[in-house]
Parts: C-alpha cells; structure tokens; sequence
C-alpha cells in the first residue's frame, strides 16, 4: 500500500530541518494569545448533584469485583445489542427527541 499519496489534495505540513518551522498563521501576536483565558461555570444543579454523590451510601463494591473477576477469567460476556441500543437511546435523547 503507498501511503504517499494519501496527503494528496491536503493541506499537509513537511518538515526540513534546515528550514524554520512556522507555527503560526493567524497573525496574532505572543502576547495576545497568552493574555486569552477559559472560564469554566458549574450551574448550581451539577453541584446539587456532585453534593448528592458524594453522600451516596451506595455500596457497589460486591457487584464491581463480581465483574472483575468476570473479566479476568473471561466468562464476562458483552451483549452488543443491548450496548447498541443503549447508544441509540442515548443518542435520541442528545438530539432531542
């Protein structure tokens, strides 16, 4: 297989050593780009929900080292329907519908 010619039509980037690498093409300057911050807001709701998670006294540690084990001799068995349809499922309600 020639794998050469995959980059064909992209916009692929080579390196040569005795050339500068670009690394920038928008035209901002250091400072501007470094002076840029995210800000991350928890609504009060996800922290309700963190609070209530970590006052659970659910205890899964019997069912999780069943699995474990379950895993580690093989017997665990993956029902690939029911893992598709809870995609489905899942992906209908991120669409809203």
């Amino acid at each position: 297989m020639d794998i050469k010619s995959i980059s064909t039509g992209l916009n692929a980037r080579t390196t040569d050593n005795n050339q500068p690498q670009v690394t920038k093409a928008t035209g901002q300057n250091d400072t501007a780009a470094k002076a840029a911050t995210d800000k991350v807001t928890i609504s009060s709701s996800v922290q309700d929900l963190e609070q209530q998670a970590k006052t659970s006294s659910v205890d899964n540690s019997a069912r999780i080292e069943r699995l474990r084990h379950a895993i580690e001799d093989g017997s665990y068995k993956i029902d690939a329907e029911k893992v598709a349809t809870k995609l489905i499922e899942t992906e209908l309600i991120l669409a809203g519908a």
